[in-house]
């Protein structure tokens, strides 16, 4: 058996539960490092014999090299209180641990830091109120304070201004497509809801083109496994802002070696995809639809970038390729 070679000893204080996805490509990526992981909850891939109790966790923050917070939305019950098997990460052990020179917080949150829209943020941003989509409140003052690092996925001039770093996401095991696929489809057009961005445009110009003949992947609610191999076998992979100004689409397109076309992210980009290299972007729906007419006459130059793409995302944007940046930041 080939032996484990730990190079740090990490306290996760995760989520509990419920997935979140940056939340599982941190973990993911601490275990594809070999890194030491104790942590106070199951959940977003923790393995269960790397659980343990409250007070295991402050004993062993005592010699850790780092401790990760990692944000998770709280799944409300109702509007009277919380899902009693997901009350989110357990922030109150940090006032134990009071270790803020080793503490980082990786906060995933979109519209505000719980998650949540603020009212009429939504309905704001659809109208064209960019500034809208940094909604109030914006970042957990109380881990601003009890944090040496804070990373946030959503990061604009403001965060930067006062310290944060910007954290996409990235590719996780889970988004590659494990059989031999061949190209079948035009388009891949599926999203989860119609509600931000430019989903609804891209997606209604997608089905014109099909009424003009393309082939042209509209479902909805497929099983991953049935996803991924569509997605796979197609040629073009639409991306557009979900709930947040990026969404896991874009790492599930590149994952599997699909042209990414996707709206230009407005947020920090660190290692950023260039455009007619190894991503496709548009701005407004009229170029997204110029765009995407020219490439579909040229299948060698949808490889080529769909190609590049996929050797830009495992040089830059895997899992452990997330924990080295941030490993890399927090040696300096």
């Amino acid at each position: 058996m080939e032996t484990k070679t730990i190079t740090m000893k990490i306290v996760v204080i995760p989520p509990k539960q419920k997935l979140d996805y940056l939340a599982e490509t941190i973990i993911e990526g601490l275990y594809k490092n070999n890194i030491d992981v104790y942590s106070s909850d199951l959940g977003n891939g923790i393995k269960e014999e790397d659980v343990y109790s409250d007070e295991e966790i402050i004993e062993h923050s005592k010699n850790a090299d780092y401790i990760f917070v990692i944000w998770g939305k709280i799944v409300r019950e109702n509007r009277y209180g919380v899902h009693p098997e997901y009350p989110g990460p357990k922030y109150h052990l940090l006032d134990r641990i009071n270790k803020i020179d080793k503490t980082v917080f990786i906060d995933g949150s979109e519209w505000t830091y719980t998650g949540y829209t603020e009212k009429g943020q939504l309905a704001a941003t659809r109208a064209g109120d960019f500034s809208r989509r940094r909604g109030n409140p914006w970042i957990n003052e109380s881990m601003f304070e009890k944090s040496k690092w804070y990373f946030k996925r959503e990061c604009y001039d403001e965060d930067i201004d006062r310290g944060l770093i910007p954290l996409l996401f990235g590719s996780v095991d889970r988004n590659f497509f494990n059989g031999s696929v061949e190209k079948k489809y035009d388009i891949f057009c599926s999203y989860g809801h119609l509600n931000d961005g430019l989903r609804a445009e891209t997606f209604n110009v997608c089905r014109k083109l099909k009424d003009e003949g393309y082939s042209v992947v509209l479902d909805r609610g497929l099983s991953y496994e049935v996803f991924k191999e569509k997605l796979a076998s197609s040629w073009i992979g639409i991306d557009a802002w979900g709930g947040g100004d990026c969404c896991a689409r874009l790492w599930e397109i590149l994952a599997n070696k699909t042209m990414a076309m996707t709206q230009t992210y407005n947020i920090k980009f660190p290692n950023d995809f260039t455009d007619g290299k190894n991503i496709v972007k548009y701005e407004n729906i009229d170029e997204f639809e110029t765009k995407i007419r020219s490439y579909l006459k040229y299948k060698e130059e949808i490889k080529r970038i769909s190609d590049n793409g996929y050797q830009y995302l495992l040089d830059f944007h895997t899992s452990e390729k997330r924990v080295k940046y941030i490993l890399d930041i927090i040696n300096e």
